[in-house]
């Protein structure tokens, strides 16, 4: 990203840097040294926070982690938070600390927020879960939680970190993550975001020819199974009932009984 790209469209928009410091969460000092080119390599993500306050000027869900030196979202948005200036590619997402969550989809850039209590419980019990039932079973597939980087295509238009993802074909696994479709990906909404993992997110692992695909929705109390390889088994549980995975043979959750534990 280009400081000179971003001089000009602080021009055009004619924006100060104090009102760029006040809607991205960034202290003033930095956005100064910034555009007078005091500091010479600034952060990456924080350069993509100017980027969208000069695109939308909208207040960004932001707050400065002065450990990182960069912008971090400090709650669930009602969306996970998505950058509209311009189209980005796979070397956008590497270029990410890692301490920043994020997924591309198309060119699209999604910044995801700091999950909450509820969700990261039901994905660590469920893991457990997933986990100990290939172990006693002395399976060959894998389970991964997020942050874990998927690179559904090979032109890498796509990588996301699904909350649990079960593989059991070893030649897509790289020291980076996973490059292709695992057999069984599981997604836990929040409140604020349901229609990105409904919609958004199932098109494209549906596209990738994953398996199995859960949508666990915890304020509902819903599991929405979409099987794409055995229709039949595609459908939608209450907590009270038990879900048995179709790519897993003999494993049934009870999502009630995660519920009471926490």
């Amino acid at each position: 990203m280009d400081i000179q790209v971003l001089r000009k469209m602080k021009k055009e928009v004619g924006i100060t840097n104090g009102e760029i410091a006040e809607l991205s969460g960034i202290p003033v000092s930095t956005v100064n040294k910034i555009f007078s080119g005091a500091t010479k390599n600034p952060r990456y993500a924080t350069l993509l926070a100017i980027e969208q306050v000069l695109a939308s000027r909208e207040k960004l869900p932001f707050t400065y982690n002065p450990m990182t030196e960069e912008p971090t979202l400090i709650k669930e948005t009602v969306q996970p938070y998505q950058y509209r200036a311009r189209k980005y590619e796979r070397e956008d997402i590497d270029k990410l600390s890692e301490y920043t969550r994020a997924e591309l989809i198309n060119g699209r850039l999604y910044m995801m927020a700091a999950p909450s209590r509820m969700h990261q419980w039901v994905v660590s019990e469920l893991l457990f879960l997933i986990k100990n039932h290939i172990r006693k079973k002395k399976g060959k597939c894998k389970a991964y939680a997020s942050p874990f980087d998927v690179r559904l295509f090979e032109d890498d238009s796509v990588c996301v970190q699904p909350d649990i993802l079960v593989v059991c074909n070893p030649d897509i696994l790289t020291d980076s993550g996973c490059s292709g479709a695992p057999d069984w990906i599981v997604e836990v909404v929040s409140e604020s975001n349901a229609s990105y993992d409904y919609i958004t997110k199932q098109m494209q692992y549906q596209r990738a020819g994953v398996k199995e695909y859960w949508v666990v929705d915890p304020f509902q109390r819903l599991v929405s199974v979409m099987n794409w390889e055995c229709p039949e088994r595609t459908r939608q549980y209450t907590y009270q009932e038990a879900v048995s995975s179709g790519v897993l043979e003999g494993l049934q959750i009870s999502f009630q009984e995660i519920e009471e534990g926490f």
